[in-house]
């Protein structure tokens, strides 16, 4: 039954696992989830309770304004989208936490930059791209808590996978501009699929290891959580993170619930490895940091008889990125990245799409960032797509 299987799995690799979240290249901390939220103004409060530890709140927010255009498809005008969240962080004991993120957006789901429908996104799709139609939406909650010193258990009913995992292992911003381009190389393995989840992370100095679960269903009663039609990501990474540069090997299971043994891209086994190193000369040339990574995908049951027109395959991602801090000015940030467009496949006339974008990110203050970009993106057996965009970032 697949229940018993996923669930020895899962706690097979449970067994291994790390506490301290871990940004790539960097020092231990308590979490690494910052990147995803943006800089921000915290503002707490505490209640007592007779004596007992007194909860302490911080709330964050963030707002994006988006205006660009793509070329090369349907529907090339200017558009101008926005996306706005806003988080509320609470620790009860100091060391633990709890995650709430409200969103709200209104990049179309069929539109260039938006999030796409069918796990298929948008030819130009952005990485901070949300679709709710102008409706607020419960985006994320989870809680996370030490367990002992070595080890951080991570759950709740709305996450992301790279919320579970201890190391995401680039450097390179997250969320930048493409959403391809910012998925450490392996697209199939770190998916970033959202739903239920759990998570388990241990550490031993710059050892991390971390095994997590997301539940595409969870919330649907008809299919539910590691049922045989049921939609579940297993993710097992191992990490060695060090001052200067950090390495990661991840192993990602997805089973898309099919039952009837045809061919699913969804329903897949692949690796990645990726890794990120920080520069310590004072070089202008040089970039800061570079980040790097590969992917391997194997689907469950590939495409037979496997032609051009079946896709279904075996396959394989890439992608590098150079970040350059304090460019040309103090606090500004130039971006590059380059990398596979879709997992590319072994075919003849295959055209090996690539997708690459440029960025310029200008502070005008503390709580303000511009950010100019202009980004290429090709398609197997179709038009080749480009675009430009400005991106205003506003933190609180």
């Amino acid at each position: 039954m697949k229940l018993v299987r996923e669930f020895l799995l899962l706690t097979a690799a449970f067994g291994l696992l790390a506490p301290v979240s871990v940004e790539a290249g960097g020092s231990n901390h308590s979490s690494h989830h910052g990147h995803h939220s943006g800089h921000g103004h915290g503002h707490g409060h505490g209640h007592g309770h007779g004596g007992a530890a007194s909860p302490s709140t911080m709330i964050m927010g963030k707002s994006t304004f988006v205006v660009g255009g793509v070329d090369g498809v349907t529907r090339d005008e200017t558009v101008f989208n926005y996306e706005t969240r806003i988080m509320g962080m609470t620790s009860f004991t100091g060391q633990d936490m709890l995650k709430t993120a409200i969103r709200v957006g209104n990049f179309g789901m069929q539109d260039p930059f938006g999030m796409g429908m069918m796990g298929m996104g948008g030819e130009a799709r952005l990485g901070t791209a949300f679709s709710s139609t102008n409706n607020l939406e419960l985006h994320k909650a989870f809680y996370q808590f030490p367990l002992g010193e070595d080890i951080q258990i991570t759950f709740g009913p709305r996450l992301r996978q790279d919320d579970l995992l201890g190391v995401w292992p680039s450097s390179y911003p997250n969320d930048e501009i493409l959403f391809v381009l910012n998925q450490a190389g392996a697209s199939d393995t770190y998916s970033k699929k959202m739903g239920a989840g759990a998570g388990i992370t241990w550490s031993n100095d710059k050892f991390v290891a971390s095994s997590v679960l997301i539940a595409e269903d969870a919330d649907d009663a008809t299919r539910g959580i590691l049922q045989d039609d049921s939609s579940d990501i297993i993710t097992t990474q191992l990490a060695w993170v060090d001052d200067s540069y950090t390495i990661a090997l991840a192993y990602t299971n997805a089973d898309n619930g099919n039952t009837t043994a045809t061919p699913d891209a969804d329903e897949y086994s692949s690796f990645g490895l990726s890794g990120t190193y920080k520069f310590s000369n004072d070089s202008k040339a040089m970039p800061s940091s570079i980040s790097a990574g590969m992917g391997w995908k194997n689907p469950d049951n590939e495409d037979n008889p496997d032609t051009a027109a079946n896709s279904v395959e075996d396959g394989h991602t890439w992608t590098l990125g150079a970040l350059w801090n304090d460019a040309f000015i103090d606090g500004n940030n130039l971006g590059f990245a380059i990398g596979t467009a879709e997992t590319h496949r072994d075919d003849s006339g295959y055209e090996d799409p690539l997708a690459w974008e440029v960025f310029y990110d200008l502070a005008a203050n503390d709580s303000v960032r511009i950010t100019p970009a202009v980004f290429f993106v090709e398609q197997d057996g179709a038009d080749d797509i480009s675009g430009a965009l400005v991106k205003t970032t506003f933190s609180f």
